[in-house]
């Protein structure tokens, strides 16, 4: 069933005004924004439960010390315990000040280990770093495991909360994972919270407090992103979830080897390819099969797993990106979504565009995500060719008529001052000043048969921030050959291929498989003419790249910062590089 949501409804248009703020607020460029700053809490805690036990890892810091004093050593904390062992404090700390339950009975704990350490750094969904001011840090470092039957459905935390409150003053973030899957992202743990147990498919354990989750909970994720010269189709998907459709003779227990994992990507992405059919422009393009991943959910993010490592069946994830090249920006594009079944019944996807994110939930009865161009005064990128303009000479005519004037006076008087008459003092005394007012009024006169050799500072600017810009511009385009061309017009031959490897080196993100930011700004600060250079021009110049890419719903960004000396020289009437030195390339 095809949808169109030119007409959303008004409960769709309330949650996207809740988005809209929430992007509109927000100072971070990315896709999906978490504002909850909860790895900043004062203490965090990671709770981990398996077949049979549950082991929490605790990292409490000192302005918490006092709400977890009995399992503070004095040494670290005036109110703490004192010796080796004192049993009766520990044990008042697992059955006042940190309880977690089964099926509401109270949990006999034992712990493992006590000591002081730097705490973890992590890095924050909401800035995408780590808070520097945090790493080193002391924290105590506890760690309990407890005993736990598998029939276990019902899970109960409780943070330590004094007589007659119902919350917590502690200041603590949480996540629990169950068989090695987040249940939820980092989130605060304020008062006692219960989350129910799926054994049968870990996936689907959840919190009652729906406040408390995940962001990527959903089984397949789709993402849409229309850009110059190319459309992409991203799909994250969990490995169990594709069985419904492949077989694929893995067990909820079993771990995918990673001798397997090639031929698993191998025999999705073929599969993926006849499904979900994308529309551009009414066409349908035969898809590019760009790049297949297994990625991590991870704290920080989704991350691309780059050395490969055995995953357990039932919470691998891959990511597979489609891409379609296109001439400029296509009109309309359509993704037809067909993988529904009894337990996926709705999938969150994203459009992308220039102007920014739009997410739409697919469902059996709304399968049809449409991307229509509503771009208002959007520029397509283009790469040109800077010509070697004609040399000029600026001429002021009336400026030039007025000293002409003078110099007729002037000589008819043997160039005497005082042999002029009166009125002819009067009159060169008041032509000199008009003479230097009305110079601006003059025009640019082409020189003919001779060509531009020199610039002032202000067009050397100009030109070389123009040079640098279509030669970023040239990586918009997905194949090779049409890089290599449009480079071409903006750099002589023998740098061309120098151009091309340490470019797209340098705009490769870390931790994400390889993929290339796309140059977003390129800000030229400073040009200097040099005065040796073989033929041509020479510039000192210093200039800042930022790049970008979204893939499955965040924004990398990439900043490089260059100080280098760029030769340019005419070749058969066009400016072009033909040698580039780099002094500094700095990430910043």
């Amino acid at each position: 069933m095809e949808y169109r949501r030119t007409i959303p409804s008004f409960t769709k248009i309330k949650g996207l005004l809740v988005l809209f703020l929430l992007f509109s607020f927000s100072t971070i460029k990315a896709d999906y924004i978490n504002l909850i700053q909860a790895d900043l809490c004062e203490t965090i805690i990671e709770i981990y439960i398996e077949d049979g036990a549950i082991r929490a890892q605790l990292e409490i810091g000192e302005e918490d010390y006092k709400w977890f004093s009995d399992v503070i050593p004095a040494a670290y904390f005036e109110g703490g315990y004192e010796g080796e062992v004192d049993a009766a404090r520990l044990s008042h700390f697992l059955n006042n000040q940190f309880v977690i339950k089964a099926d509401s009975r109270i949990l006999k704990g034992k712990i493992e280990l006590i000591e002081q350490r730097n705490r973890i750094p992590r890095a924050s969904l909401y800035t995408g770093i780590a808070d520097s001011t945090l790493m080193n840090k002391k924290i105590v470092y506890v760690e309990v495991s407890y005993e736990l039957k598998k029939s276990s459905a019902r899970i109960d935390i409780v943070p330590p909360i004094q007589e007659g409150y119902t919350t917590t003053m502690a200041n603590i973030g949480f996540i629990v994972y169950h068989n090695t899957i987040p249940v939820n992202d980092l989130r605060y743990l304020s008062t006692e919270v219960t989350l129910f147990l799926n054994w049968e498919d870990p996936w689907y354990s959840y919190f009652t407090n729906k406040n408390i989750s995940r962001h990527h909970s959903s089984s397949f994720m789709s993402f849409l992103y229309v850009e110059p010269y190319e459309v992409r189709h991203e799909i994250l998907g969990r490995i169990k979830d594709f069985d419904y459709w492949i077989d694929l003779d893995y067990e909820m227990d079993d771990v995918i080897s990673v001798e397997e994992q090639d031929s698993i990507k191998q025999l999705i992405a073929d599969f993926l390819v006849k499904r979900n059919i994308v529309e551009v422009d009414g066409d349908q393009p035969l898809p590019i099969i760009d790049r297949v991943h297994f990625i991590e959910v991870k704290l920080s993010g989704i991350q691309i797993m780059e050395i490969p490592k055995p995953l357990p069946y039932s919470s691998a994830i891959i990511g597979i990106i489609f891409a379609f090249p296109n001439e400029g920006m296509p009109q309309e594009v359509k993704v037809n979504w067909d993988m529904f079944n009894d337990r996926i019944n709705m999938i969150p996807s994203v459009s992308v565009d220039p102007a920014g994110p739009l997410p739409y939930d697919l469902q059996p009865d709304d399968d049809v995500l449409i991307w229509t161009n509503y771009l208002k005064n959007y520029q397509l990128p283009t790469v040109t060719e800077q010509k070697v303009e004609q040399a000029s000479i600026f001429l002021p005519p009336i400026t030039f008529a007025f000293i002409v004037l003078i110099v007729l006076l002037l000589s008819r008087s043997g160039w005497n001052f005082k042999h002029l008459k009166k009125w002819q003092r009067t009159l060169v005394i008041v032509l000199i000043p008009l003479a230097v007012l009305v110079y601006p009024f003059g025009f640019e006169a082409v020189i003919p048969f001779m060509k531009k050799r020199s610039y002032a500072e202000p067009e050397a600017k100009q030109l070389i921030d123009q040079l640098l810009k279509n030669t970023y511009r040239a990586f918009d385009f997905r194949e090779e050959g049409d890089i290599y061309d449009k480079l071409a017009l903006c750099n002589d031959d023998q740098l061309l291929q120098r151009i091309y490897l340490d470019t797209r080196k340098s705009m490769v993100i870390e931790n994400q498989g390889g993929i290339e930011a796309k140059v977003s700004e390129i800000t030229l600060k400073e040009v200097n003419e040099i005065s040796e250079v073989d033929e041509g021009m020479g510039y000192q110049c210093n200039w800042i790249v930022k790049g970008e890419v979204g893939h499955w719903g965040h924004k990398h960004q990439r900043v490089n910062e260059y100080n280098a000396i760029i030769k340019i020289r005419s070749v058969d009437g066009v400016w072009k590089m033909y040698d580039l030195e780099i002094i500094e390339e700095k990430r910043i």
